[in-house]
């Protein structure tokens, strides 16, 4: 099997020091916590910059796209998984947070791909206008994912630094735009449940 180019692409190579970054990050999860949030820091700023650079150099590709997916969605869920060890009388909250992504996220790629979409974050005219928005722009996006990973970043900072000034970044600024993120999450799994259901439809009224 010949070795294919898009291994080598820049945004897949930035793609893989992210997952070098987030391994790293959660080796040291439970006892340096300086090095844990540096290094998670860096691996979810190199989010913003695989996409830029992908547009950038026309390098876009499925399997940065899936790369990427899986990145985010292991890294976020993974740090939900320290912070419930962390508070201990939040852990059901954290499970429902952490059942709502993969839904959600599981959801939204089974109906862009049935529906023949190459991008999980294709939209279609029909779908509810915050969807539109949030896939459409990508700023609002960027935005959206920023504060959502900031809360649970800050959270983790929280547990060994409990200063005011972490309290009021968390809980002033991440924590409306993180409680807007799991609002979106919610209507993502309902939307991408009612595109199946029109298909399987679409398909019965062929038959």
């Amino acid at each position: 099997m010949a070795f294919s180019k898009v291994y080598t692409y820049v945004p897949n190579i930035i793609g893989y020091f992210r997952v070098i970054f987030a391994i790293l990050a959660f080796k040291y999860s439970h006892d340096e916590y300086v090095k844990f949030f540096v290094f998670y820091a860096i691996s979810a700023l190199l989010d913003m910059a695989d996409g830029h650079a992908a547009r950038l150099l026309n390098q876009c590709s499925q399997f940065g796209a899936l790369l990427d997916m899986i990145t985010d969605r292991c890294s976020t869920i993974a740090l939900m998984v320290v912070l419930s060890h962390f508070y201990k009388d939040y852990e059901n909250h954290f499970i429902a947070l952490i059942t709502l992504d993969i839904v959600s996220h599981f959801a939204r790629l089974c109906a862009t791909l049935q529906s023949g979409s190459k991008s999980h974050k294709a939209v279609k005219e029909n779908h509810i206008k915050i969807m539109k928005i949030y896939y459409g722009n990508k700023y609002f996006l960027a935005f959206m994912c920023f504060g959502n990973e900031g809360f649970f970043l800050f959270s983790y900072l929280y547990h060994f630094y409990a200063s005011t000034t972490v309290f009021y970044i968390l809980w002033g600024f991440f924590f409306p735009i993180c409680a807007a993120k799991q609002i979106i999450n919610a209507i993502q799994f309902f939307q991408a449940v009612d595109d199946i259901v029109s298909l399987d439809d679409q398909q019965k009224l062929k038959k």
